[in-house]
């Protein structure tokens, strides 16, 4: 009972198990309220409309994460070392990063508007084409709140994120159970809009509480902001890239079997982000950390802490997952059978994912965004190929063919990075 006692106190002092703490409640208050509203939504909706909401939802998030210029993990590298070495140029730098994330989603925000018509035809559903214009502000919002967090991350203000997932979560919930109910497809929209709103709003009261008693101004130089920009070119690459992987996976699902496949993939890809969830939001934490320990010989041990962590955080929910996933299944109602093999797999490879990752932010932080972009590349490529041309033979579970290919270079992938690390680390 003693050395429990001792243990605990020692990790009360602990600013990376202080800030940990805050990051997972905040993340099982957010993304566990998120998480029952995805059920109830796709119980509402079925499989098909689902399908569609599935897209949607993938569609305008994926151009959010590409609007902000990949100031996801940018903000959080250059505002933890402004914080630290240059806090008179804070307020300019948080400043320049929200002006300039706001500008990029702006103009995707117009651009999906103006071509929803298109992007409708495209994607085989042109009675979406209102629903795509009507919620181009997504895009927006979605963005925003990203670099808002990406900011509180680099401030080391995880207790107070903790307190604005909780919000944004409880929100969702709330509103995607009622205005599904009366709105359907809209309404689900309607309800993520309005929590990214509430987030927003949030967010920004929160930075500047957290910048409150920094009264320097200064402003940031052009330079600097070229420097930042060129760090964010790879990184924006990757965003890109990721979201045109998997839109186009979305596509090619939709082309070869349908929207209740596409359906099925979006219900299980639910249990995937539920088992990364610790990870997910342990990223920013990561990330903030290793961005000012590049130089240190901490660094070496902080990396294999957090490959311990997202490898316990994630083993422990598969199995249990996997024991129930006969019982997931016939939760969402009888349009989703087989939906049981599907998340097993997604769930299988989310351990990959979170370890991967974890070499990746290691990575990027020591400024070798352009060799993650390459493997990344590579992976999506393959991914995409190979997974074509196994549906085009495919005459059933095509969901669970794109599982299976997607798992298989999700193990890849981590080999691969976990080599490079290791390589850059003999030759510093």
């Amino acid at each position: 009972m003693e050395l429990a006692t001792t243990l605990f106190e020692r990790l009360k002092q602990s600013r990376l198990f202080t800030d940990s703490f805050w990051a997972l409640l905040g993340s099982a208050l957010g993304k566990g309220l998120a998480f029952l509203s995805g059920i109830i939504v796709a119980r509402l909706l079925g499989s098909e409309v689902f399908g569609e909401y599935g897209l949607i939802r993938t569609t305008l998030t994926y151009i959010a994460i590409v609007s902000t210029f990949g100031f996801g993990y940018t903000a959080t590298k250059f505002v933890a070392e402004y914080s630290a070495n240059k806090p008179e140029k804070l307020r300019g730098l948080i400043k320049g990063i929200v002006g300039i994330t706001l500008i990029f989603s702006l103009i995707l925000s117009l651009i999906q508007a103006i071509f929803a018509k298109q992007i409708a035809i495209f994607v085989d559903a042109p009675h979406l084409e209102p629903t795509i214009r009507n919620f181009a502000i997504l895009t927006i919002f979605n963005a925003i709140t990203t670099s808002q967090i990406a900011i509180l991350a680099g401030l080391k203000e995880f207790k107070t994120t903790a307190k604005i997932n909780g919000i944004a979560g409880l929100s969702t919930f709330v509103l995607s159970a009622i205005l599904t109910y009366y709105l359907g497809l809209n309404g689900a929209l309607l309800a993520l809009l309005a929590s990214f709103i509430v987030q927003s709003i949030v967010s920004i009261i929160a930075i500047r509480r957290a910048i409150a008693q920094n009264s320097f101004n200064e402003q940031v130089e052009r330079k600097e902001y070229v420097s930042m920009l060129k760090f964010s070119t790879p990184i924006v690459l990757q965003d890109s890239l990721y979201a045109i992987t998997h839109w186009t996976s979305t596509y090619i699902i939709i082309l070869l079997a349908g929207y209740s496949e596409v359906g099925m993939l979006s219900a299980a890809v639910i249990w995937q982000s539920m088992v990364i969830f610790i990870p997910a939001m342990l990223k920013n934490v990561m990330f903030s950390y290793l961005a000012v320990n590049t130089s240190s010989t901490n660094d070496t041990g902080l990396v294999k802490r957090f490959l311990q962590i997202n490898a316990l955080c994630t083993t422990l929910p598969v199995v249990i997952i996997i024991l129930l996933s006969k019982v997931i299944e016939g939760v969402y109602g009888p349009t989703f059978l087989g939906l049981q093999y599907i998340i097993i797999v997604v769930c299988i490879s989310a351990i990959f994912i979170s370890l991967g990752e974890v070499y990746t932010y290691e990575l990027i932080a020591r400024n070798r965004p352009w060799m993650v972009f390459i493997a990344r590349l590579i992976r999506e490529i393959a991914t995409l190929f190979v997974a074509y041309l196994l549906l085009l033979n495919a005459q059933s579970n095509q969901a669970l063919t794109y599982s299976v290919v997607a798992l298989g270079f999700n193990i890849i992938y981590t080999i691969v990075v976990r080599g490079l690390y290791k390589h850059h680390c003999t030759n510093v």
